[in-house]
């Protein structure tokens, strides 16, 4: 897999820049916008003091929109900011990856902070594209992307020679859920909601208030799928009817010609 050092190396680069707010400070209700068309790298971010997003992009092609929000507001008082976070973007041959780390969270009611989500793909002889939205309060990190996905309602596109795409989620307190998945030919990934606090269940793929939109298909020569589910208690495929107790749940698919799942989502508590 030729972006999977990358891939981790981006993860653990983009944990410790949240970690020690790093980006852009912000001390009045604030909007980053940063647009991009043309070749080489480009990155940025923003920390409002209570959650971080960022993004990294690069590739013989890049195109794209990065729009980050502090809100300033500290509903009921609880001193936490609400937070957003937005990518739309297309590279050729290259890579776009970003993410949001929600740092603070109102703890008597609602827990600790800790959660974090990431959105990965890397395309080598093609083309990808990517939609990825994150929004965090007092209370959740919530990843509700109903009208902000790519054409045709999806949130990641390849079409490409070699491809590999990874989103991820965790709530901090060993809860996570992540989808995997490398091959040749054309992909799409839906993951149209997905939710992440100090307390309650961590959902990929679904929630959020929206109905499920978790679903992944594949064709080209071969390739690899996988979902997986940690929890502390309990992992369950909602769509599949699986469940198990505590520690890692998997669905793996090695496929050849073509792939598809229908819902992928999970919850895992």
């Amino acid at each position: 897999m030729k972006f999977k050092r990358v891939l981790l190396a981006l993860i653990l680069a983009m944990t410790m820049l949240f970690a020690t707010s790093a980006v852009a400070l912000a001390d009045a209700p604030t909007t980053v916008t940063i647009t991009w068309d043309g070749t080489g790298a480009v990155g940025g971010g923003m920390d409002s003091g209570v959650s971080n997003g960022g993004f990294t992009t690069g590739g013989s092609a890049i195109a794209g929109t990065y729009t980050a929000t502090d809100s300033n507001n500290n509903p009921y008082s609880y001193g936490v900011d609400s937070f957003s976070s937005y990518l739309n973007a297309g590279v050729t041959n290259g890579f776009i990856q970003t993410g949001v780390a929600r740092v603070s969270s109102y703890v008597p009611m609602y827990g600790n902070g800790g959660q974090l989500d990431t959105a990965f793909v890397g395309v080598d002889g093609g083309t990808a594209s990517m939609a990825f939205r994150s929004t965090t309060n007092y209370a959740q990190m919530v990843d509700a992307t109903y009208t902000y996905q790519l054409a045709g309602g999806h949130n990641i596109l390849t079409n490409a020679d070699y491809y590999e795409i990874d989103r991820f989620i965790s709530d901090g307190r060993g809860n996570s859920g992540e989808v995997s998945a490398y091959g040749n030919g054309q992909a799409t990934l839906d993951c149209m909601s997905s939710e992440a606090s100090g307390v309650w269940n961590l959902t990929l793929g679904r929630g959020a208030g929206c109905y499920t939109d978790a679903n992944f298909s594949a064709t080209g020569s071969s390739g690899y799928f996988s979902a997986t589910g940690v929890g502390n208690d309990s992992v369950t495929f909602n769509g599949l009817g699986i469940s198990s107790g505590g520690g890692a749940l998997s669905i793996i698919a090695n496929w050849v010609n073509s792939f598809s799942i229908g819902d992928y989502s999970l919850t895992a508590h």
